[in-house]
């Protein structure tokens, strides 16, 4: 018999979320089981007794600030470009004539 799959079931075993989080005050014992979580979310700090799988206040603390990433980005200027922008400017019929009098004398 094969395992049956359950979208958005029970996880088996996974970190608790606020592990990444910028709002968790963790207190880590020597043992699995010594372990407190408070979330500073809230005032006061919020005592957290199981391992979060989702949180809507959660704040990343490993994603960049807006102020690091504008030190990361390179700055892109626009080339200068001779060439007009957008279509050809309609050409004349003495335009047209001259050209295909070219191609004319080209055969």
């Amino acid at each position: 018999m094969s395992p049956v799959y359950v979208k958005n079931g029970t996880p088996v075993t996974s970190a608790s979320i606020c592990e990444s989080c910028n709002n968790a005050h963790m207190l880590r014992g020597f043992r699995d089981s010594e372990e407190v979580v408070y979330c500073s979310f809230a005032y006061p700090m919020i005592l957290v007794p199981f391992k979060v799988r989702d949180c809507s206040n959660h704040w990343d603390k490993n994603r960049p600030t807006w102020r690091q990433m504008e030190d990361l980005a390179i700055e892109i200027r626009p080339s200068v470009s001779f060439k007009p922008i957008g279509f050809q400017p309609a050409c004349d019929d003495e335009d047209v004539a001259a050209d295909e009098a070219e191609v004319a004398t080209k055969r």
